[in-house]
């Protein structure tokens, strides 16, 4: 009895291995005019890409302040997830820079990185659908800063925004006494180096809120916005609850979520699998 039991488990995790192997992880990478610098990141494509002539809804997935572009494929089941979907998945890697580009820095145009030099490269590159009503966006904490301004800011690239405990703080935040008490010197000195030190008209640019407030409701995006009850930064849980008032106001079509779970993987591991699933809801309506 024992020796069928292990039969049957080896047997269904070869077939779990075997349906996962179907997704393809591919380390890809780019010359970058707005970094001057090789810029490396993730393309998963889908079950049957080399296969086919088929043309597939990109997804790009933005990491989280102190990550990298090999965060989302390694620290969460993506590639399982991608499995049951005809996703391209692209990983970029931000640093540490908010996805903005730099006040202060010269070659730290992240902003422009993602928006003027990877997406028409993996547009060139793979058979990716070259629309709005083929692109998507998502991100956690820094990342879902990320993807918020993006799809605010460069509403004819996106049909979808994933924002998951998106860190919305910034750049207003720098003058918040409790938020800056919470900082390191290093993360500071960090924040001012990419916004400015001081408010600046820039900083308009760079607001989630005062996005939204300019925003022509018709042409953006659709936002999921989740966030988890026992998220351990304060603000995040405030904020996003208040993003989710400014889209309501400004008559954008949104869904907002607080359900259990911290600022952590376990958290956005669950969520990135209902982003995909909310993804493919959307295209099917289209």
């Amino acid at each position: 009895m024992k020796q069928r039991i292990l039969f049957i488990l080896l047997s269904i995790t070869l077939l779990f291995n075997t349906f996962r192997a179907q997704v393809k992880v591919v380390e890809d990478s780019l010359f970058s005019p707005s970094i001057r610098a090789t810029m490396k990141f993730y393309a998963v494509l889908p079950d049957g890409y080399e296969k086919n002539e088929d043309h597939y809804t990109t997804i790009y997935l933005l990491h989280g302040l102190n990550g990298n572009y090999k965060d989302w494929v390694t620290l969460t089941n993506l590639v399982h997830y991608a499995s049951k979907h005809h996703f391209i998945l692209i990983t970029p890697d931000g640093d540490n820079s908010w996805y903005t580009n730099s006040m202060t820095k010269l070659n730290a145009n992240y902003e422009g990185y993602v928006i003027n030099d990877l997406i028409p490269f993996a547009d060139s590159k793979y058979r990716t659908i070259r629309s709005k009503y083929g692109r998507a966006i998502a991100g956690l904490s820094m990342g879902g800063y990320g993807a918020a301004k993006f799809s605010l800011k460069y509403p004819s690239l996106f049909f979808f925004a994933g924002c998951l405990s998106p860190a919305i703080q910034f750049p207003y935040g720098l003058e918040d006494s409790a938020i800056v008490k919470r900082r390191t010197k290093e993360s500071l000195e960090k924040l001012h180096d990419i916004f400015g030190s001081l408010r600046n008209e820039n900083w308009q640019n760079e607001d989630v809120f005062k996005l939204v407030e300019k925003a022509e409701s018709k042409t953006i995006p659709y936002f999921y916005l989740s966030v988890g009850s026992q998220d351990g930064i304060p603000e995040i849980i405030n904020l996003t609850h208040k993003f989710a008032a400014s889209l309501r106001k400004q008559g954008i079509p949104f869904e907002m979520h607080e359900s259990a779970g911290s600022h952590d993987w376990k958290f956005w591991n669950k969520e990135i699998e209902t982003v995909l699933n909310r993804i493919d809801e959307h295209i099917e309506k289209k």
